[in-house]
């Protein structure tokens, strides 16, 4: 399983939130992504940098 990267800090996910509904996030580190609690959507984390760009994240089926 690989391992988020050890620039991402943790602290920083309660200050963001899905672009597209709002939602909370929660990290996917098997996947090295973040996803939206509510709508389920993904977003890279690149180089420890979230990527919450719309056009850039991947529906999941499964909700974090």
């Amino acid at each position: 399983m690989p391992a988020l990267p050890p620039s991402f800090d943790l602290q920083i996910l309660d200050q963001l939130a899905c672009p597209v509904c709002f939602g909370n996030l929660a990290i996917v580190p098997s996947a090295q992504r973040i996803q939206c609690i509510s709508c389920g959507r993904t977003y890279p984390l690149i180089d420890g940098t979230p990527i919450l760009i719309p056009d850039r994240a991947a529906i999941s089926e499964t909700k974090a």
